[in-house]
């Protein structure tokens, strides 16, 4: 480290030295000698998430099966020990996990306490392969009111619960989950299944999205769900850095 940062203070006081003396092509030499000291300050770090420990090669499956290379940061992931099979192009699901406010991994050791407690800090996420979202808010709206499947998704009355956040209003109200769609405009993009609270329990969402060309299912406690639009935008700077 003091190495890095004796080298760092050698070409900071070179590049002002060059800024007092010269012209055009020496401003032009200050700027590369810039642009080179901020990719090494940035190295080991993409949109807040920490690269700077394990990484390796792996795939994921896009929407309709085709895969795609990316890179794994293994420390992201809830079972570590399992990244070595994302170098196998066979494999390329696992869950990952990271702390929604600071961004940094989750390690395993440090969550069962917090679930136990019901102060769970994490998101969690798994690329996977899906069919399409309107089939699943189909057969969620089906499933979660227990009537039959049709060729149409049931209509229901839906509640505002925040910006483009709508509850689905069953009857009667026996159900053991509760279903929420996101939507732009008419349009429904998340899908998303909450527990219903209980005395003794700590309830869970699961969010189902598409992410560029990636289906994901997202997961947070129930107490979150007024910011799935940011955890999803944060999900999104991951799986974007993973496949830079």
């Amino acid at each position: 480290m003091r190495i890095l940062l004796g080298i760092s203070i050698i070409i900071l006081l070179v590049a002002f030295l060059l800024e007092s003396e010269g012209g055009d092509s020496d401003k032009a030499s200050i700027e590369g000698i810039k642009r080179s000291l901020g990719q090494d300050q940035s190295i080991g770090n993409c949109r807040g998430f920490d690269f700077s420990g394990k990484v390796s090669d792996g795939f994921f499956v896009q929407h309709g099966g085709q895969k795609v290379r990316v890179r794994i940061p293994v420390d992201y992931l809830l079972f570590p020990e399992a990244g070595s099979t994302f170098t196998r192009e066979g494999d390329g699901k696992a869950n990952f996990n990271f702390h929604r406010e600071t961004l940094k991994p989750y390690p395993r050791h440090e969550m069962f306490g917090k679930i136990i407690a019901g102060k769970e800090e994490w998101v969690s996420f798994l690329v996977t392969n899906l069919i399409e979202i309107d089939a699943i808010a189909k057969f969620s709206a089906n499933l979660f009111s227990g009537t039959e499947m049709t060729s149409e998704t049931p209509s229901f009355p839906e509640r505002l619960v925040s910006e483009d956040l709508f509850e689905v209003q069953f009857q009667p109200t026996w159900q053991a989950k509760n279903l929420f769609f996101g939507k732009t405009g008419t349009l429904i993009t998340d899908v998303i299944s909450c527990d219903v609270p209980a005395l003794g329990n700590f309830p869970h969402c699961q969010q189902i999205t598409r992410l560029g060309k990636f289906d994901v299912k997202i997961g947070y406690p129930r107490d979150q769900i007024t910011h799935w639009k940011l955890l999803k935008e944060k999900t999104n700077d991951l799986l974007e850095c993973m496949a830079e």
